[in-house]
């Protein structure tokens, strides 16, 4: 473990949050609309906390979180929460967690009784309960590093715990195993089948376990740093060790209960990345395949680069995808020994080792889209794209067509008046009707002297405004004749008058 802890160091050694990585080595479970995340004391001096996230549908920065501390727990345990997927007469409903430990406290072959067994009641109270699964007997049981599966087959409830670390006093070390052992619920009683895993399964510890139907299967983790293929049942952690790469996983036929090493083309550049070594990389069952998240390790540099993976189990053959950010930029997410949770074509991840500031943080990836959101569609009535219900963009769509219409009658209308306003703009300009008669003269002339006088003027022009001049034809003729008549007395005037500005002329210039 501490040989994992450091290597993991030197993954994300660019942030000071990772000096205490026994902090982010945690367990998790959902249940009732609810994941649990147990996280343990980062030293003697603190307390362990469980986190409860009630899940729902929206941004995930608005998920409720409620942190419960726990303070009569040991430094270094980092209990495993019992993830009962099948309804099992006389199990309590609260949540139920078995002892683990890192493996530096992993000192002695002796399991703390009374700390075999706890439960967490009502989202408040952590205490001690070992009555529920018989205490093992077994000086080889595992106290820490191993996986937990409770599997209902053909209506037999069994849980098997696999590998992990246990004390030898023989090698006076911790030790690696890749002991198996079985709990009956049915029996209440425990069974050793470690005979079967010899030499097919490596001493492994801190792996991943995936049930698929029916079979177990084994990936990631640490094991002996040796090409023998013999294995042993137990390897001290004295000696070299290595990450699994995930060219190969372990494969547990729960019918048979026989064991198969399962070789997987990594479709990775080996120049680049080796044989694939993937640290804490998560694992889950999603429409028939398997899907990792974890940071890849770059071979012969200390750089780990993010990556989402699927294992066809067909072919045993992964496929590579990059996620994106919201924003559409390339993901930089280093994230590893998460917990995570499939829902709705969404993986959810929480805590873990990460190159984030706050690492008690839950992040959500698209399976279809396969970029990350930022909101949970936790019901199904959220459209994940854009991550608001369905309702809303029936709202909006109905408020957009309505405003539509509303902008369109606004239109007409102003179009309207603007008709209306530019007719009585015509009607208002029209030239009213010019009439010119000798009946209309008001003014006369002295016919002695041929001038018009000044205070007696003709009105030889009269502004009318009558009926008469809607009749094109007959206000033409009206014109014309009018403008006849004012020709001729015009021309009558100046002839009268000649003599007279004749007369002032020659006066004026003598």
């Amino acid at each position: 473990m501490l040989f994992l802890l450091l290597y993991i160091y030197s993954l994300f050694a660019d942030r000071s949050i990772y000096d205490n990585l026994d902090d982010r080595i945690c367990s998790g479970i959902f249940k009732n609309g609810k994941y649990y995340v147990f996280s343990p004391a980062e030293d003697s001096r603190n307390i362990s906390n469980i986190y409860i996230y009630d899940l729902k549908d929206g941004p995930i920065a608005e998920i409720n979180k409620t942190v419960v501390n726990i303070t009569d727990t040991p430094f270094g345990y980092t209990p495993h929460f019992l993830n009962f997927n099948q309804d099992l007469n006389g199990i309590p409903i609260e949540l139920l967690m078995i002892e683990n430990y890192i493996d530096l406290n992993v000192t002695d072959s002796k399991l703390d009784e009374s700390k075999w067994m706890a439960r967490f009641i009502n989202d408040k109270k952590f205490e001690f309960s070992p009555s529920f699964i018989k205490f093992p007997s077994y000086i080889n049981f595992p106290k820490g590093g191993f996986s937990q599966n409770i599997v209902n087959i053909n209506n037999n409830p069994v849980m098997y715990i696999i590998g992990g670390y246990a004390y030898s006093g023989q090698l006076n070390s911790t030790i690696l195993t890749s002991s198996v052992f079985k709990y009956d619920f049915n029996s209440n009683s425990w069974s050793d089948l470690s005979e079967d895993s010899k030499s097919l399964l490596p001493p492994i510890a801190n792996h991943r376990s995936l049930q698929v139907n029916n079979t177990l299967f084994i990936l990631n983790g640490v094991s002996p740093n040796t090409t023998d293929t013999n294995h042993p049942q137990a390897y001290s952690t004295k000696k070299l060790m290595k990450i699994n790469a995930i060219n190969k996983m372990y494969k547990f036929d729960l019918l048979t209960e026989k064991w198969d090493a399962i070789p997987l083309k990594t479709n990775l550049d080996a120049g680049t990345y080796g044989d694939g070594i993937m640290v804490g990389a998560s694992y889950d069952y999603y429409n028939g395949n398997i899907i990792t998240y974890g940071p890849a390790r770059v071979t012969n540099i200390y750089r780990f680069d993010p990556h989402f993976g699927i294992l066809d189990l067909a072919s045993y053959e992964w496929r590579w995808n990059t996620i994106k950010a919201d924003y559409g930029v390339d993901n930089n997410l280093k994230l590893g020994f998460h917990q995570t949770l499939v829902i709705r074509d969404q993986l959810l991840l929480f805590h873990g080792f990460s190159n984030q500031i706050n690492s008690h943080s839950i992040y959500v990836i698209n399976l279809k889209d396969l970029k990350f959101q930022s909101n949970l569609d936790y019901s199904g009535n959220i459209n994940s794209e854009f991550g608001s219900p369905i309702y809303k963009y029936i709202l909006i769509a109905l408020g957009i067509i309505l405003g539509v219409m509303l902008l369109l009658l606004l239109i007409y209308l102003l179009k309207r008046y603007r008709k209306k306003r530019i007719r009585e703009m015509n009607n208002s300009k029209q030239l009213k009707v010019v009439w010119a008669s000798s009946e209309n003269v008001t003014g006369t002339y002295t016919p002695g002297d041929g001038f018009v006088d000044d205070y007696q003027r003709r009105e030889i022009f009269s502004l009318e405004n009558n009926e008469i001049s809607d009749n094109q034809i007959l206000r033409s003729n009206l014109v014309h004749e009018d403008l006849t008549r004012s020709t001729l007395i015009g021309t009558e005037l100046y002839t009268k008058a000649l003599p007279n500005i004749s007369t002032l002329k020659s006066t004026k210039y003598n």
